[in-house]
């Protein structure tokens, strides 16, 4: 990875946001449109998805402390295929969608990557 520059890092930080959500809170809704990248800055998550319909939701992912997610609604322009739930108090930093294109678009290669671990869950 590279060095970012003083410029480049001012600019991530005038993006970034920092959010707090409490054991319980969904952090994302399945089938919601998906408009933000999170970061997970401390707490776990899990993710749930809804493998047969009329079923419950099932657990399919563990977020921790670095981990990352919301990043396939915005690389695809899909909606959210998963829930992910807070099962402690999370701290998150987010982008928006439009800063996230400008900054990470150069690693949407990693991002999407990282989006095959999803696959076997998805249809």
């Amino acid at each position: 990875m590279h060095n970012m520059e003083a410029y480049e890092r001012s600019k991530l930080a005038d993006a970034i946001h920092e959010k707090w959500f409490e054991e319980g809170d969904y952090v994302i809704t399945e089938g919601h449109e998906g408009e933000t990248f999170y970061m997970l800055m401390s707490g776990k998550a899990t993710a749930t998805k809804t493998l047969e319909p009329g079923k419950a939701p099932v657990d399919v992912m563990e977020y921790k402390e670095g981990d990352y997610f919301g990043e396939r609604a915005l690389l695809k322009n899909e909606p959210r295929a998963a829930n992910v739930i807070a099962k402690t108090r999370l701290q998150v930093v987010i982008l928006d969608r439009k800063s996230f294109r400008r900054l990470l678009g150069p690693i949407d290669a990693i991002l999407m990557r990282n989006m095959e671990n999803y696959q076997k869950f998805i249809s």
